[in-house]
Order: structure tokens, then C-alpha cells, then sequence
């Protein structure tokens, strides 16, 4: 009786099992934003969100209207809120694509840091040209 259960436990674990073939990767919807949007769009929600959380906005008290900017952002971004939650749920769930988003996410970040502290060393120079004169 033992040996028929345990062999009866064995055949539903290897049925279980499946067989070697993977299934074809279900198509991603339409309405999903593409890998290169959603970086972009990411990128810009770690800039918002960055600024909700600056030291001086927490100092002046001026959370409420920094998260005021974040609730704006989707009126003003070409996305709604709606769409962008749900293909980061979509990407969420396909981990490896999602990483190459969040490294291109990333990419465009220190992109624009580089920018930004060209154009601050530029502004720094032109004021101490002017106090020279």
C-alpha cells in the first residue's frame, strides 16, 4: 500500500513537471508602452521624485506642492497615469526587459547630469568673469 502511494506521489510529480517545450511568448499589448518610452518616462518620475525628496523642499516645507508637482506630472506628460502604471506592471512581470528599461533609465539620467553640470560650470565661470571686471 505504501509503494502505491510513493509511486502514485512520483508519477503526479514528474506529470507536474510539463515537458521541455517553453510556450511562445504571449505578444505584448498595443497599448504598452515601448521599452524606449518607458525609460524616458521612468527617468523623468526618478527626476520628480527626487525632487520631492531634496533636502531644501523638506526644510521650506514645500511637500505639499512638490507632491502637487508629481500628481501634475501626468497632465503634462504625454502619458496618462493609467497607462504608465500599467506597463510597469506589464514590464514588472518580464524581468529581464525590465532591467535593460531601468539601465537605459539610467543612462538618460547621466546624461542629463552631465548636461547639467556643464551648463553649472559654464554659469559658475561667467560669474566669475564678471565679478573680475
Amino acid at each position: 500500500m505504501i509503494r502505491l502511494i510513493l509511486l502514485s506521489i512520483i508519477l503526479l510529480s514528474l506529470q507536474g513537471c510539463g515537458s521541455d517545450k517553453n510556450p511562445a511568448p504571449a505578444k505584448k499589448p498595443t497599448h504598452i508602452l515601448s521599452k524606449d518610452s518607458m525609460a524616458f518616462y521612468l527617468s523623468e518620475i526618478h527626476i520628480v521624485d527626487a525632487a520631492l525628496r531634496h533636502r531644501d523642499v523638506r526644510k521650506k516645507g514645500l511637500q505639499a506642492q512638490a507632491k502637487q508637482g508629481f500628481i501634475n506630472y501626468f497632465d503634462t506628460a504625454r502619458v496618462s497615469k493609467a497607462r504608465f502604471t500599467e506597463s510597469l506592471d506589464y514590464w514588472k512581470d518580464h524581468y529581464e526587459e525590465m532591467e535593460e528599461i531601468y539601465d537605459q533609465s539610467m543612462e538618460i539620467l547621466s546624461t542629463q547630469l552631465v548636461t547639467l553640470k556643464k551648463v553649472e560650470s559654464q554659469d559658475s565661470l561667467k560669474a566669475l568673469n564678471s565679478k573680475k571686471r
